[in-house]
């Protein structure tokens, strides 16, 4: 787990994105999402079994263009967590904030159904993420 300040006062958690199929990509901890979601962007090469787009109300109320899908034998370090059911959605905004301030890719957002699932704490002290 890393921590990144994407500007004065804010602090954002970030663990690697573990996929075959793509290198050096990130996943923003947000336990404020109720779902974990994947940049639309990536979604060809990570997510199987995508369904049909729909609407659905983002960060701020606006409504954003949104499909659902699988990554499957989800990893997060070393541990699988077999399948993880992501929203596809278009996340170039974020993408592009974090190029501001880091280095670091982002591929999605690993939301609270996935925390909320594998019962997980989040120790900030020692800066790990315990399952």
């Amino acid at each position: 787990m890393e921590i990144v300040f994407l500007e004065e006062g804010t602090i954002h958690l970030l663990v690697p994105f573990i996929h075959p199929e793509i290198e050096n990509y990130w996943w923003v901890v947000d336990t404020g999402a109720s779902k974990s979601v994947v940049d639309r962007a990536l979604a060809g090469q990570v997510v199987k079994h995508e369904s049909e787009g729909a609407m659905a109300t983002g960060l701020g109320q606006e409504m954003v263009e949104t499909s659902t899908g699988t990554i499957t034998d989800f990893r997060f370090g070393e541990t699988g967590f077999g399948d993880l059911p992501v929203a596809i959605v278009d996340l170039h905004h974020i993408t592009e904030e974090y190029s501001k301030y880091s280095d670091k890719r982002i591929a999605g957002l690993l939301g609270s159904d996935f925390f909320y699932r594998e019962k997980a704490l989040i120790d900030y002290e020692n800066f790990v993420i315990l399952i």
